[in-house]
């Protein structure tokens, strides 16, 4: 008696052995399923948004180093929504480019691409449009190529780049004159709210 009194104690006494590993299995299963379908979307948005982001100020902070270190005049050229044709000065080659960024020189009075494979051409994605750039005296360039040059003994132009990401959010690149780090500011600023 004493043995089946013990067996049905254990069969009343709850399992604390926790999930079985079927149970685990069929979770993480569901878990894996959400995560292909969500993190994808997610970090795709948000990683894109980034890389360009560096890509941007990279070439930036990349153009102002290799004027200084090289002592030569760098042009950090911002490839506008549509090339206009006025812009060329004669060459077709690096003024068709759209919605990028890329550093010229000048190699015998022509604009080439520069040496350096870190400062070619990058063009960006709709989801990253380049929508104007605004000059030290207030100009606002819409198309064409915009020149901001760099130079040799340490600075460039001021310069504020006014960015649409993913159609709706509105971003400003900050370039400063003698700093080196451009600035990335949520909303489109001026030089007059500053």
């Amino acid at each position: 008696m004493g043995t089946t009194l013990e067996f049905n104690r254990r069969k009343l006494t709850p399992d604390n052995r926790g999930f079985t590993l079927v149970e685990i299995v069929v979770v993480i299963a569901i878990v894996a399923v959400f995560f292909m379908i969500a993190a994808p979307r997610v970090t795709r948005v948000f990683s894109s948004q980034r890389e360009n982001f560096a890509i941007c100020t990279g070439m930036i902070v990349k153009t102002f180093d290799d004027a200084f270190l090289h002592n030569r005049t760098n042009y950090l050229t911002i490839h506008l929504q549509s090339p206009d044709p006025e812009d060329s000065l004669g060459q077709t080659d690096v003024f068709n480019r759209s919605n990028g960024i890329s550093v010229l020189n000048i190699v015998n009075g022509e604009f080439v691409d520069s040496k350096l494979k870190s400062l070619r051409f990058k063009q960006f994605s709709e989801a990253f449009q380049i929508e104007e750039v605004i000059l030290a005296n207030g100009e606002k360039l819409r198309n064409g190529n915009v020149m901001i040059p760099f130079y040799p003994q340490g600075y460039s132009d001021n310069a504020i780049i006014h960015v649409l990401v993913n159609g709706d959010q509105q971003w400003s690149v900050r370039i400063d004159k003698h700093m080196k780090e451009p600035r990335v500011l949520e909303g489109w600023i001026t030089y007059e709210a500053e």
